[in-house]
């Protein structure tokens, strides 16, 4: 299982790799809502998302052991932090890449050159294309979120945030496989953590496990979220956080956030990234928000210049 140890030690290498990204805040937006926000700007990172984190971290370690290179699978983000994190390990890098996947996304990931093998837009065509050329190739995989070194190396945020806080108030989290969520809940463990979710996604059923729910890739506008089911090491470290609470948000209520987000913060993100404000702005029209300052992560920015809300 993931550790809080384990979390510190991969962010003291990250830190000395990844410079801290800034807190960004727009009185507007605390107006519509009725409390403070604080955005938390990870768009800005390295290749454009939090990924760099867990891609440098998943680095480190295999090449401290020896590797012929690395593969991966990714909608874009992660393959992005993945392929430049091997071109500056001078390690080879190839990405498998689901049919459909953002343009902009692609160019970037083979600008840092790696190799693209492009697949059927399912989690099983995605997997087995990985594990086959691992297998074939003796390619050291690197998972996008389910594995303990990419929860421990995404966790590295939520240890900025202490750095960069005097205290840390509730956080809102786009949710797609758990790695960054389930990192942050190990740093973080008696902070409330919002999970933001497209529809379909059913959240709250995996952390309860009140009912069986099968994989596969939700058709929502937010490319990077679109697995369905969090994985196994992701839920161990969720379900012993007390202070887990699951909002859910509809397509028109993220391309809503994400024009706010572009009119009044001036910042270029991506899908994804308008979500957890989503999950604010619907959580602060029902009813008074139980807190008056929280911290709204906006985790990646690459998206299609032509793409329109």
């Amino acid at each position: 299982m993931a550790t809080l140890e384990g979390v510190q030690k991969a962010h003291a290498h990250i830190k000395t790799v990844l410079a801290p990204t800034p807190i960004l805040t727009s009185s507007t937006i605390d107006g519509m809502v009725g409390c403070k926000v604080l955005f938390k700007s990870e768009h800005l990172q390295k290749t454009g998302s939090f990924k760099a984190r867990g891609a440098v971290h998943n680095m480190r370690i295999v090449t401290e052991r020896g590797t012929k290179g690395v593969i991966t699978h990714s909608s874009g983000n992660h393959g992005q932090a993945v392929a430049w994190a091997a071109r500056a390990a001078g390690v080879g890098c190839t990405v498998v890449v689901p049919d459909g996947a953002p343009e902009a996304k692609l160019a970037a990931i083979e600008g840092y050159g790696a190799r693209i093998v492009r697949c059927e837009n399912t989690p099983a065509a995605r997997n087995s294309t990985c594990e086959s050329l691992s297998k074939s190739e003796g390619l050291d995989s690197i998972h996008p979120c389910y594995t303990i070194d990419t929860i421990e190396g995404q966790g590295s945020l939520a240890m900025e945030l202490m750095e960069q806080l005097p205290s840390v108030p509730p956080l809102f989290i786009a949710v797609g496989g758990g790695g960054l969520a389930s990192g942050i809940a190990l740093v973080l463990p008696d902070t409330p953590l919002y999970l933001v979710e497209p529809e379909g996604k059913n959240l709250r059923q995996q952390l309860d496990a009140s009912e069986a729910i099968e994989q596969c890739s939700l058709p929502t506008i937010a490319d990077g979220i679109r697995t369905r089911l969090i994985g196994e090491e992701n839920l161990k470290v969720l379900r012993t956080h007390k202070h887990i609470h699951v909002v859910t948000v509809t397509e028109t209520e993220i391309r809503s956030a994400m024009v706010l987000l572009w009119k009044r913060l001036k910042q270029h993100i991506e899908p994804t990234a308008a979500v957890p404000l989503a999950g604010l702005i619907k959580m602060s029209a029902q009813s008074p928000l139980p807190f008056n300052q929280a911290v709204v992560i906006l985790c990646g920015g690459n998206v299609d210049a032509s793409f329109t809300p």
